[in-house]
């Protein structure tokens, strides 16, 4: 018995002989409609219980007890791996480090222009104010 015959007799099984189809009249009738006591109501399906196993609950898998004496062998390629990801995080960190020294000058700068502008609007409201006691004599 091969692994397609199998797949044969399942679809033997599932081919029902069918009534032939109606054929129209000459006349187009409606067809009728089944009386409401003759349709069957749709139950609903029922509900499948589905067991949940939390992580603190889940079978441990056995571990294998690391020995600290002795060295570690670790294969070439794996080696490889860890040393281009840890050179890629050296390269990103020093990426977002110039980035954050840049924003920190902009920041500096920001500053000093608004304190030149704060200085600038004490000296416009002091000068205005020697103007307004000259002019009125308060």
């Amino acid at each position: 018995m091969g692994i397609f015959d199998a797949f044969s007799k399942k679809k033997e099984q599932e081919s029902v002989s069918l009534p032939p189809p109606p054929m129209p009249d000459d006349e187009m009738e409606a067809p009728e409609a089944p009386a409401p006591e003759e349709i069957e109501p749709i139950s609903a399906p029922e509900p499948v219980k589905i067991e949940v196993i939390e992580e603190d609950e889940a079978p441990e898998k056995p571990r294998k007890a690391l020995s600290k004496e002795g060295p570690v062998f670790v294969s070439m390629q794996d080696y490889q791996a860890i040393l281009s990801g840890v050179n890629s995080i050296k390269s990103k960190l020093g990426e977002v480090d110039d980035s954050f020294k840049k924003l920190n000058h902009i920041k500096a700068g920001q500053e000093k222009e608004l304190e030149d502008w704060r200085k600038a609007l004490e000296d416009v409201q002091r000068k205005l104010t020697y103007v307004d006691e000259v002019l009125f004599g308060k």
